[in-house]
């Protein structure tokens, strides 16, 4: 999600939700533009079709997993105003001095890498996995955030309903959007602190 890692339980949660997501889009969109109804849709529940159903989950959720990842890097590391809406500057400072504070602790030739360095380590040296339900609550939100932006822009596209009727709905789904993905860089923070508070507990405890 942030980084690579093995995939884990919270992981495949992730993918299905966020798979599950994508469907649902698509399904809502299609009965808006009449092409499938619900009849059919409710005609359709073979074992054959709802296990179909759920491998396609689990790939779209695979397949849009690297792609809000990018998104998300685009949206946070622009320089734009919008950045002020989502600010942490009181929770960034205190990252800050832990991360200073794990340093201490990390070799001088991955300084650059600290937080990479620090969530290896526990991973590795400790059974520490309490991050993982930040991690997963981070992919998720995003994950959303990112399929509502989508949605958002797709609007104008798919729809002929008047301007003043498509920008209402472009500022909902735009607001969901913003919502959800403000929780994303939430979560975000919550990993980074118990990851490099874990680090720097285990070397105080020696």
């Amino acid at each position: 999600m942030i980084e690579k890692t093995k995939l884990s339980l919270w992981d495949f949660f992730v993918m299905v939700l966020s798979g599950f997501a994508i469907v649902l889009s698509v399904l809502i969109h299609c009965l808006l533009k009449g092409v499938i109804t619900w009849k059919l849709i409710f005609n359709s529940s073979s074992v054959l079709q709802v296990t179909a159903s759920l491998l396609i989950i689990i790939l779209l959720g695979l397949l849009f997993e690297p792609l809000a990842n990018y998104i998300t890097k685009l949206l946070t590391t622009c320089p734009c105003k919008y950045k002020k809406l989502f600010c942490f500057k009181e929770w960034d400072k205190s990252n800050k001095a832990l991360e200073k504070k794990a340093t201490q602790n990390v070799p001088k030739e991955i300084k650059t890498s600290t937080y990479q360095y620090c969530k290896n380590w526990v991973t590795q040296n400790t059974s520490d996995d309490s991050y993982m339900p930040y991690l997963a609550k981070y992919g998720f939100y995003r994950s959303i955030s990112i399929l509502l932006f989508v949605n958002s822009a797709s609007i104008p596209f798919l729809y002929q309903i008047g301007w003043i009727n498509m920008v209402i709905i472009m500022l909902v789904i735009l607001a969901f959007a913003s919502i959800y993905f403000y929780r994303s860089r939430v979560f975000y923070r919550h990993i980074s602190v118990t990851i490099y508070s874990r680090f720097i507990a285990s070397f105080e405890t020696k």
